[in-house]
């Protein structure tokens, strides 16, 4: 569905795909004349930690109906791959963007209507996860 989904796009030329030699999927936006290169492989991929934490926590929360359980179960173990602090069941958080890569995998699993990213400077009881991510 995700390769019919871009092969649509790709037709109205919203958006240019290919399948790389190493199984990573290159896609490359348009938008009035820019072109921004994502470039994700689904099983390796990992979030960017930068030497120098930016002071926001990543907060991811969903709500994806029983109808889609294999695709919440399918995201719940992407998250904690990516190595994501369950907060509860449906909430989890990180100290590293990851926005994009929430995005491609939500589209790959066609859930992005019941995810939401929070960035939050602080909260209470952030210590904890200080610890926990060494930041």
């Amino acid at each position: 569905k995700f390769l019919r989904d871009l092969k649509n796009l790709q037709e109205r030329k919203l958006v240019d795909y290919r399948e790389l030699s190493n199984g990573d999927i290159k896609i490359v936006l348009t938008k009035a004349g820019k072109n921004i290169e994502l470039e994700y492989n689904l099983e390796n991929l990992q979030l960017k930690k930068d030497k120098k934490w930016d002071g926001k926590w990543r907060m991811i929360i969903f709500d994806i109906p029983n109808y889609k359980k294999n695709a919440r179960d399918a995201f719940r173990t992407k998250l904690n791959q990516l190595r994501f602090y369950p907060i509860q069941e449906s909430a989890y958080l990180t100290p590293y963007p990851c926005e994009k890569e929430i995005d491609f995998i939500c589209s790959i699993f066609d859930i992005r209507k019941q995810v939401l990213i929070f960035n939050v400077s602080n909260f209470e009881g952030e210590e904890k996860f200080r610890h926990h991510f060494k930041t």
